[in-house]
């Protein structure tokens, strides 16, 4: 069950409330009553799939222990608010998408860009960091029918190598791994050196 201190640490943890981080905090509650899990962590065995790279990433590393560090986080880039909780051994688990709008509207989202690209004016600025408040604490209120989908899902997920072995750039002398190095003239070099 969701606690106030468990909103607090996610919040604190990614620095604000906004609608990104609000669904990504949900989604993990949702998909612990969904499949019935009470463990602080659930990285030893689930692995969390997000189909995007957001705010609510954040959620899912406070909420389940998943991470990319730990190989329990998959960032896989859809473009789209949802998350898997997939059982390491069984394949077995949910999907969870956002069936609730992000945003009302795009206006925010004009913001937002004006914002990251220091175009705002600060009446701008202002005004985006009150709507994005503002909507987390709209979809904070819906239940999780309302602000969800959910699918059961079988999918393994194969193991992949992350570490390699290691090279040093003939340039720069720092080690790069085997996939990221390439040859050039007879040198070996990192893909900043190799440009």
């Amino acid at each position: 069950m969701i606690t106030h201190e468990d909103w607090e640490a996610t919040v604190k943890f990614h620095g604000h409330i906004c609608p990104g981080i609000v669904v990504g905090h949900r989604a993990c509650w949702y998909a612990r009553q969904l499949l019935n899990l009470s463990s602080p962590s659930l990285a030893p065995e689930y692995v969390v799939v997000a189909e995007n790279d957001l705010c609510g990433v954040d959620a899912v590393q406070v909420n389940t222990g998943c991470t990319v560090g730990n190989d329990g986080l998959i960032i896989d880039l859809q473009g789209k608010q949802a998350f898997s909780f997939i059982h390491k051994k069984t394949g077995k688990g949910v999907r969870i998408v956002l069936e609730a709008p992000l945003w009302d509207s795009n206006h925010p989202i004009e913001l937002h860009h004006k914002v990251k690209l220091g175009t705002a004016s600060p009446e701008e600025a202002q005004e985006f960091f009150r709507l994005r408040n503002q909507r987390g604490e709209e979809l904070l209120k819906l239940t999780d029918e309302e602000l969800f989908k959910v699918e059961e899902i079988d999918r393994k997920i194969p193991g992949k190598p992350r570490l390699h072995p290691v090279f040093r750039c003939s340039r720069c002398d720092e080690q790069v791994m085997q996939p990221w190095a390439k040859e050039q003239d007879g040198e070996i070099l990192c893909p900043r050196c190799g440009r």
